[in-house]
């Protein structure tokens, strides 16, 4: 009978890394319950496991789907555009100094305009459905260009005047030095920066009432005093968060194995 590989480093890391996440949960639902507990205000601070209910239910309706899908529709779609034009732009500032130089200031702008002050400005100008895309866009564009530039300024320059002396075809120096170089940042960045993505875009759709979205149902909850609600709400959106960040790491992994 064939012998198991049982690796016991790996095991125990893989262990760990469950252990303390759910560790970090229990202490947070712990101080969450005791708060509540003091506060002796259910309808101010309800008890876990009264919003953890309402989260379940929540889940069982078609209605509720819809709205999830509409908004990390919105938030993946402005996040892919964002990702393929700070690229793109990254690259081009790359190889064309100037270009940097002109897209540099436009990105500090960016980074440094009041995201709420964005969204009242755009209000008044956009359509609601389209605005928390662009609201989304304005956010996680430039924080994607500064990375990616970082990166692609950061690639090993002897490979690629060895590459240059060599005269190996632009297409393998993309694929050979310059991918694996920024293929960790990519995926780094992506990661942080569609969590932060799909936070704008609800906080866009809770600032301006749009309909089938995930804002408009914690701008409702918050209306009608509905705090269970609110908070299981709240809980939906952290969840899809990680779940992304979750996507995100996966494929990091995938493309990983496959080098």
């Amino acid at each position: 009978m064939a012998k198991l590989n049982f690796d016991k480093t790996k095991a125990k890391r893989i262990a760990l890394n469950v252990f303390y996440p759910l560790l970090a949960l229990a202490l947070a639902l712990a101080a969450w319950a005791v708060w509540a507990a003091v506060k002796d205000m259910p309808y101010l601070v309800p008890m876990p496991a009264t919003v953890l209910k309402r989260f379940f239910s929540l889940g069982g309706s078609g209605e509720f789907w819809i709205d999830v899908l509409a908004t990390i529709g919105r938030s993946v779609g402005c996040f892919a555009l964002s990702f393929a034009l700070a690229l793109l732009l990254a690259t081009l500032g790359g190889l064309c100094k100037p270009l940097h130089r002109v897209v540099s200031p436009i990105v500090s702008i960016l980074r440094a305009a009041p995201t709420v002050a964005v969204i009242f400005i755009l209000y008044a100008f956009m359509a609601k459905d389209s605005m928390s895309v662009v609201v989304g866009f304005l956010i996680a564009f430039p924080a994607l260009y500064s990375s990616f530039y970082s990166a692609i300024e950061g690639v090993d320059r002897d490979l690629l005047d060895m590459a240059k002396l060599y005269k190996v075809r632009a297409r393998d120096r993309v694929l050979s030095i310059y991918l694996p170089s920024i293929a960790p940042t990519l995926f780094d960045s992506s990661r942080s920066t569609l969590s932060l993505t799909l936070k704008v875009v609800i906080a866009a759709e809770i600032l301006t009432s749009i309909p089938k979205s995930m804002g408009r149902n914690i701008q409702f909850a918050y209306a009608s005093f509905d705090i269970s609600a609110l908070f299981a709400w709240t809980l939906i959106a952290i969840v899809f968060s990680f779940v992304l960040e979750a996507a995100v790491g996966g494929l990091k992994k995938l493309w990983e194995a496959t080098r």
